[in-house]
């Protein structure tokens, strides 16, 4: 089962706290969130009540570290005691460092663009560590970094809400970086934990299948979004093209063999059509080109490609881990067999050698969903934030009966 800090701890400021305030979100403020600070040993107790073996949730720097240099022993202790829970209660805790936000000071003292952003990240990983102890066997140190640079570097659609390529190259370098220096810390503390990252990925798919145009471009972004960007991790070299102007090669021989697995977030495919009439370059979108319906937020339900991508990604020879998987799905109407399809997927991905070996949904809570607020519900259980009281969803029947077969 997967939960992110910021998503359900509340009152945590941050670098997203400011993005709030200054209302470059379309759903409000985070706020209170859904209590978990408070709560999170409730939260375990419920993933285990409805069969579940494993917790990942994230560390919050900001928490942490709120002003640089100085770290917060209570807070490092709030979550060495949700680590014990977990432990006690025979559930794997999984630990992720980097889930989108940073401290305030973060941007302003040792952004991504800085050299000086690599032992900053570093030292936190290697507190971190420290703190939660032996208990913590498996990391996942940072969440999504393709698209953190993406919308932080290139869309300026999240902090630090830059639309400029050679930023979006130097932060590349250092946030590989980081995650090397922070693997070795990691393994430094903890020589018998397991390194990795949560890599997303996407389905792409030509809008018009029989445009060559259309064809090409799909290839081109499966190419460097689901691929181009995670071998870096493997090779310790990168070359990146992203139409039309931008390419980003480099080098860091540290990278290769920082992940001990790969861990995967798969959610939904795109459709691209090349040109684009309402973006210029390229049109991307979701379409309900299986029937199913589309979520609540508008992202196609296609368990068929996740199969493949398994497959694909097996060839790295690296062990995979579902980090995340889920639909927003306030009526709760289609999360019953999505939950049925995708875990049917993996097997059959298994099936052709794939090693995939856990599958955690998105998510145990509703929660804040960045820029959309509490708008789309992905929760197996309801939050009431008056009460902050947790309700099962039918679904948690679905999920129940998986495990009862799997685990």
């Amino acid at each position: 089962m997967a939960v992110s800090h910021y998503q359900v701890e509340g009152d945590d400021p941050c670098d997203f706290t400011e993005w709030e305030a200054a209302g470059r979100t379309n759903g409000g403020a985070c706020g209170a969130a859904v209590g978990s600070w408070e709560r999170y040993e409730e939260d375990v107790d419920l993933a285990l009540s409805i069969g579940a073996n494993a917790f990942r949730f994230s560390v919050s720097w900001s928490r942490v570290e709120r002003e640089r240099g100085r770290f917060d022993d209570a807070a490092l202790a709030r979550y060495r005691r949700l680590v014990d829970h977990c432990v006690r209660l025979g559930v794997t805790p999984v630990v992720t460092l980097l889930h989108y936000t940073h401290p305030v000071w973060f941007h302003r003292e040792t952004p991504w663009t800085d050299r000086a952003s690599v032992p900053a990240f570093a030292r936190f990983a290697r507190r971190v560590a420290e703190a939660l102890g032996d208990g913590v066997r498996v990391y996942t140190v940072l969440n999504e970094p393709l698209v953190m640079l993406l919308g932080g570097f290139l869309d300026g659609q999240i902090p630090p809400g830059l639309a400029d390529p050679r930023a979006l190259g130097l932060a590349l370098g250092n946030v590989y970086a980081a995650h090397a220096e922070a693997a070795n810390e990691i393994r430094d503390v903890s020589s018998a934990a397991a390194v990795g990252l949560a890599h997303n990925v996407m389905a792409f798919a030509p809008e018009r299948p029989r445009n060559p145009l259309d064809r090409l471009l799909a290839r081109i972004a499966h190419g460097f979004y689901n691929r181009d960007f995670l071998e870096a991790f493997l090779t310790g070299r990168w070359d990146l093209y992203l139409p039309p102007f931008t390419r980003l090669r480099g080098r860091n021989p540290d990278l290769a063999g920082s992940l001990d697995f790969i861990g995967v977030n798969y959610y939904s495919r795109l459709h691209l059509r090349f040109p684009g009439r309402l973006r210029g370059v390229a049109d991307f979108g979701y379409r309900d080109r299986t029937g199913r319906g589309l979520t609540d937020n508008g992202w196609e339900i296609v368990p068929e490609d996740f199969e493949p991508l398994l497959v694909e990604l097996s060839g790295y020879g690296l062990p995979l881990l579902v980090s995340e998987n889920g639909l927003a799905d306030a009526a709760d109407r289609h999360r019953a067999r999505f939950l049925e399809e995708h875990v049917a997927a993996v097997l059959r991905a298994n099936a052709q050698g794939a090693n995939v070996s856990g599958y955690f949904h998105w998510s145990l809570v509703d929660n804040f969903e960045w820029l959309d607020g509490y708008g789309p519900k992905f929760g197996l259980f309801a939050v009431d934030r008056q009460t902050m009281k947790r309700s099962p969803r039918p679904s948690a029947e679905a999920f129940t009966a998986l495990a009862r077969r799997f685990i």
